[in-house]
């Protein structure tokens, strides 16, 4: 429902001048009545009055329906996944599909031919199989009804026997009925309401009319109310947003990409990449793919192709074979539905306020997955770490500590810094397939998977869905459509030539650390550059930045991009306007001062969570749906935070969000069970409730393994804590007692937090690193010898790094065995015995062993993915 306000709104309905309400007291004026009315309905609004006060001190006002020509929702078949359930259909389809190949499948007949009109022939049989089974349905439904009525009446116990039968059928027949309408709806059944899912997540969401465009401006600026105007508006703007702006050509594309080096694929890579799809990819890529998503024009869904697909393989294999070797699709297999999301915060009366979905066939669907998942594969080898969108193994949460990181490290060298935040407008609908195809030629791509690509991208079509109306089709000739598996990556390919560009030119000087150099950091269209040099630096990118737009249709909003200054005030002496302040990054609000993280973001978060929390109170969910919910809707919106920003929340923080689980767990009563009780696993009594303050831990506690990590896949944002540890090894820290927190490196948030996790891990688990095996000899805070921190070159050069190489067993290491073992000079014997001196001096060696504590080995050989769930599993609880 919509509030109709009478000084505005729609038109009809405005009276922009005139008041509803009169307050003698006051002597004012004011508007405060309205109509509640339905998005669906604002169309048909033709006039609003507002009468003169007479009696009260409120205006009679009226509104005025016009009940206009309802235009009929545009048809688009779906099948019904209810009828995978019944035995008959699955027989019938079986049978059906083998008599259409035995009378169609002829020699010389065309296998997409035959697989397109296989589709259609088998969508009217199964259009006509639900026609033929709901008349027999209601049929039944009629004569049981009459068999009841008839038999209600007798107590004979034969009779009563016929009767309850006659019952238990026709339940059974409405209670099918009733499970294809929830479906219809997208409800689960009734024992998943108290679960974690999409039943649940329905009572949890504010009721808001998300699937009705009421309103929307045109290209003229005007608002449109009529539904079909607004279909038409939305087709209008999609259809110019998916045609190119600009036709570069081969000279200037090649031009801009023989001024950078891009890695080439490996030949074994090339060979696989260029092998023909084989029938277990394209079973895989079915498998893989989720159930319960909305299917592309031809109405088929993934459940659909699921069931059949042992029947419909072969037939769906030499269609494959055949394009591979055409290079041509079928038009309707190449045709998608674009369904609209309204983006969060965004004014739902712009077009371009929304997110195109593009709902492909699912045939279409699973030859694109089995590319992807080829494509997949090599992306990580050919895509700068800079980039971690959608890249695999690669995390956001690194671009937003490598930028943190980066703020830290200008503030302790004092160099002033530019980070440049880019607004990318429509970035994945105005990729310039030409400029794409060169790319991957460039990349060392083969003509046969190009040739996928191109056959792929050749004469796609589209129509825009809006409230119940489909748009006439029109052609894509640019974008890649979101919706699509092979978008991810083909996007990450096509921006990677404008970050080697930015990477490789010098006149662009960024942040210099220990071995990097840091420019650019990328998360998929999300772009930030680290400058030096702001005026020049800014101005030769944006150079670089308008040439690539000129041969890529690439294009930057500067309105909307913000730089964030860095020990200097910004002053904008460019052509182009910028701009300054804090910036908006992967939806963390970042400003120059670290220590502003907290209430920039944890503060507007617990408010968020706290209205939500009040606002479910009163549902009818049950204490393990209340739970559910927890970790539904809550858990990551927090846990996302956690992973982006190091700064600890204050207690106050915490308990505040404990305060409000606690009030919305019990709707306000007094708790019967405690908050750590609930909070503990399954088999010990709990129900898994989240503890926030472990999972705040957790992610600053993933960092310290790959610390560890000899050849880290991800060095960027390691290259800048280990310039900020100065001669201190990163990877030394958690050997290293508190002592540490004198240390300059203790000043990064970054460091400093993750430490602070591990010292309070190691108290958890009763664990004691120092000493240890692994404690490290050189630059250790904790080893001083005249108030300094050791450090022998010659000793680290031959290997000699921790006191496991000193210390064995429960006693020094002979100095004979250390020369013949790590090939040290004989003359060092009095460094040895001064190493000897210090160490047994500080740790008082005296016949122990050295040990590292068992819960600090698990950390050595754990996957990022499992980081948190493991670091949760092993606190206490």
């Amino acid at each position: 429902m919509k509030y109709v306000c009478l000084t505005t709104g729609p038109p009809a309905a405005s009276h922009p001048r005139e008041f509803t309400f009169f307050s003698h007291v006051h002597h004012s004026h004011s508007c405060l009545d309205y109509f509640l009315v339905s998005s669906s309905l604002l169309a048909d609004i033709s006039d609003t009055e507002i009468h003169p006060i007479v009696v009260s001190d409120h205006a009679p006002v009226s509104l005025t329906l016009v009940n206009k020509k309802t235009i009929p929702p545009s048809k688009n078949w779906m099948f019904n996944t209810s009828l995978l359930k019944d035995e008959g259909f699955i027989e019938f389809f079986k049978k059906e599909w083998a008599l259409y190949l035995e009378h169609n499948d002829l020699p010389g007949t065309s296998a997409s031919i035959l697989w397109e009109a296989g589709k259609a022939v088998m969508r009217g049989k199964i259009i006509s199989f639900s026609s033929h089974k709901k008349k027999t349905e209601n049929k039944r439904i009629q004569e049981l009804e009459e068999i009841i009525k008839s038999l209600e009446a007798s107590t004979e116990e034969e009779l009563l026997s016929k009767l309850r039968k006659a019952k238990l059928e026709l339940h059974g027949i409405i209670d099918k009925k009733t499970q294809f309408l929830a479906q219809r709806l997208r409800i689960e059944n009734f024992e998943h309401s108290n679960k974690s899912g999409k039943f649940l997540a329905s009572q949890l969401k504010i009721n808001k009319e998300k699937t009705t465009i009421s309103a929307v401006k045109d290209s003229t600026g005007n608002i449109v109310y009529d539904p079909e105007r607004i279909n038409n508006t939305f087709r209008d703007f999609y259809q110019t947003l998916y045609s190119p702006q600009i036709n570069p050509s081969d000279n200037e594309i090649n031009e801009f990409l023989d001024r950078i080096t891009l890695p080439k694929l490996s030949d074994s890579q090339a060979t696989v990449l260029d092998s023909p799809l084989t029938s277990a990819e394209l079973q895989e890529a079915l498998k893989s793919m989720t159930n319960r998503k909305a299917p592309g024009p031809d109405g088929f869904p993934v459940e659909f192709y699921k069931e059949f697909w042992i029947i419909l393989a072969p037939t769906f294999f030499r269609m494959v074979r055949e394009i591979e070797e055409s290079g041509r699709l079928q038009p309707n297999m190449n045709s998608a539905n674009i369904s609209l999301l309204l983006k969060p915060g965004k004014d739902p009366a712009f077009p371009t306020s929304y997110r195109p979905i593009s709902l492909i066939n699912v045939d279409l669907k699973i030859i694109c997955k089995a590319l992807a998942k080829r494509l997949e594969k090599v992306t990580p080898f050919i895509i700068h770490p800079d980039q971690t969108g959608f890249i695999k193994g690669r995390q956001s949460s690194t671009n937003s500590r490598r930028l943190l990181n980066l703020i830290d490290f200008s503030y302790s060298r004092n160099i002033e810094t530019s980070i440049l935040s880019l607004d990318a407008e429509k970035a994945f609908d105005r990729v310039n397939w030409k400029f794409l195809f060169a790319t991957l030629h460039k990349f060392g791509f083969g003509n046969f998977f190009i040739n996928w690509l191109q056959t792929l991208y050749s004469s796609p079509t589209a129509r825009v869905r809006t409230n119940d109306q489909i748009s006439a089709s029109f052609c894509l000739q640019r974008g890649t459509r979101q919706g699509c598996p092979l978008s991810p990556s083909l996007f990450a390919i096509f921006i990677e030539p404008l970050a080697a560009a930015i990477r490789q030119t010098t006149d662009i000087k960024g942040i210099k650390c220990k071995k990097i150099e840091h420019k650019i950091s990328l998360y998929a269209d999300d772009v930030l550059l680290f400058l030096q040099n702001s005026q020049s630096s800014l101005s030769q990118a944006i150079e670089l930045i308008n040439s690539f737009s000129r041969v890529s249709d690439y294009s930057i909003n500067w309105l909307k991009s913000t730089v964030l200054p860095i020990n200097f005030s910004f002053v904008n002496l460019l052509n182009t306007q910028l701009e300054s302040g804090n910036i908006t990054y992967l939806g963390i609000n970042i400003s120059p001062k670290l220590a502003d993280l907290t209430k920039l973001n944890y503060i507007p978060l617990l408010r968020k969570v706290e209205d939500d929390l009040a606002r479910w109170k009163s549902l009818p969910i049950s204490l393990m749906g209340r739970v559910a919910t927890i970790k539904m809707m809550v858990l990551p919106r927090i846990n996302y935070l956690f992973s982006m920003i190091p700064n600890k929340p204050p207690a106050d923080w915490f308990k505040s969000l404990d305060s409000s689980i606690t009030k919305f767990l019990w709707q306000d009563k007094p708790p019967r069970i405690s908050l750590k009780t609930l909070q503990k696993t399954k088999d010990r009594g709990g129900l898994d409730l989240p503890n926030f303050y472990y999972y705040f831990l957790a992610n600053r506690l993933q960092y310290i393994p790959r610390w560890l990590q000899d050849n880290p896949l991800d060095e960027s944002w390691l290259d800048i804590e280990q310039t900020l540890c100065n001669t201190i090894e990163l990877s030394d820290l958690p050997f290293i007692s508190s002592s540490i927190r004198k240390h300059e490196s203790f000043k990064s948030i970054s460091i400093s937090t993750s430490l602070t996790a591990w010292w309070e891990y190691l108290k958890m688990t009763e664990s004691s690193l120092v000493p240890c095996r692994r404690t490290p000899i050189w630059n250790n805070p904790d080893i001083l010898q005249n108030n300094k921190m050791m450090n022998l070159p010659d000793w680290k050069n031959k290997g000699i790094l921790y006191l496991e190489h000193i210390y064995e067993g429960l006693d020094f290491i002979p100095f004979n065995r250390i020369v013949s073992q790590f090939g040290m000079d004989k003359n060092s014997f009095l460094e040895y015995h001064q190493i000897k001196s210090v160490v047994k001096q500080k740790f008082k060696l005296n016949k122990i062993e050295l040990q590292t504590p068992p819960r600090v080995l698990d950390f050595y050989n754990l996957n990022p993915p499992n980081y948190c769930l493991k670091y949760i599993r092993h606190c206490p609880k």
